[in-house]
């Protein structure tokens, strides 16, 4: 099964990479249980903040294949 979890983002910049990290850690888990697909993805919608979330999930996307942005 092929999850994806959509996470809408406004202004996170103080949360948002322990929240990435903390989704990319269970994602990694429930594909090494085989609960889920590999290609499974967490997708963060960046709903036009005015801080560095965008950078920050440019950086994750880059580093982990399952960040999309």
């Amino acid at each position: 099964m092929k999850l994806g979890i959509v996470a809408p983002c406004y202004n996170e910049h103080e949360v948002l990479a322990e929240s990435a990290g903390r989704l990319t850690v269970l994602m990694d888990d429930l594909v090494a249980k085989k609960k889920i697909d590999a290609d499974s993805f967490i997708l963060f919608v960046n709903d036009g903040s005015r801080d560095d979330s965008l950078s920050i999930l440019r950086e994750y996307a880059a580093r982990d294949e399952k960040v999309k942005f």
